[in-house]
C-alpha cells in the first residue's frame, strides 16, 4: 500500500536530520513540490496548508525525533 503522501514522508524521512536542527519542536507543512513551511502550533500549519494547498494535499508533521512512524490526529475543523 502506498501512502497518500509519499513523496513528503518520503522528503522528511532523507532530510530529518537538518530539519531537526532547523525546525525542532516546531509543526512542519511540507508542500508537492517539497517546499517547507514552520508553524508554532498545528492549527496555524492546519489552516496554512488547507488555504494554500487543499485538504490532504500535503503532509504535517512535528518535528521531533524519531516520530516520522507516528500519526497524529488534528482537530482543527473549528479553525476555519
Amino acid at each position: 500500500m502506498r501512502l497518500a503522501l509519499e513523496k513528503q514522508y518520503n522528503y522528511y524521512a532523507a532530510h530529518e536530520n537538518e530539519l531537526l536542527k532547523q525546525f525542532k519542536g516546531l509543526y512542519l507543512v511540507i508542500s508537492n513540490d517539497m517546499n517547507v513551511y514552520s508553524f508554532e502550533n498545528p492549527k496555524e500549519a492546519y489552516v496554512f496548508g488547507v488555504k494554500n494547498f487543499g485538504a490532504g494535499n500535503y503532509m504535517l508533521h512535528k518535528c521531533e525525533p524519531d516520530t516520522l512512524d507516528r500519526v497524529h490526529t488534528i482537530n482543527c475543523t473549528s479553525a476555519l
